[in-house]
């Protein structure tokens, strides 16, 4: 689909429809709305944490969320982004690449030197995006879920 012009800016609660949809049809994660809205307004109600999102319209086509946070090893804050989406039919529009910058841009104007991220094993897709965008894979991440 050929979006007209995309606007970029911060996650306000209307959103949040929108952003699940992604996150389960096109992420494929199962998402309860009741515990997806709990933890956005819990991330939002802290400083260290930021969502932006890119609208056609009124519709939400895409969202970054990320937290800058301070590392034992860096001389400057650092930010993970912990989630990147865009729905499929707005994919190869540029959102994804705007999305990033905006994070970038954030974290320019907030002295964080250092943005990182995870992506599963099986999205090579966007592993390519990411190196393309000057990511460079450095580590392995692993994970233990905690009973």
């Amino acid at each position: 689909m050929m979006p007209r012009a995309i606007e970029y800016r911060e996650y306000n609660p209307s959103d949040i429809g929108y952003v699940r949809d992604i996150i389960e049809y096109d992420l494929g994660y199962s998402v309860l709305p009741d515990e997806l809205e709990g933890r956005i307004n819990e991330m939002l109600s802290r400083n260290d944490y930021k969502i932006f999102v890119a609208c056609d319209g009124e519709k939400t086509v895409g969202f970054v969320g990320m937290v800058s946070f301070i590392a034992f090893e860096l001389k400057t804050k650092a930010a993970k982004i912990t989630a990147l989406a865009v729905s499929m039919e707005y994919r190869k529009n540029g959102i994804g690449t705007k999305l990033l910058n905006l994070v970038e841009n954030y974290c320019r104007s907030n002295n964080i030197g250092l943005v990182s991220l995870n992506s599963g094993l099986p999205r090579e897709g966007a592993h390519l995006f990411y190196e393309s965008k000057g990511y460079i894979k450095k580590s392995y991440g692993f994970v233990k879920q905690i009973e």
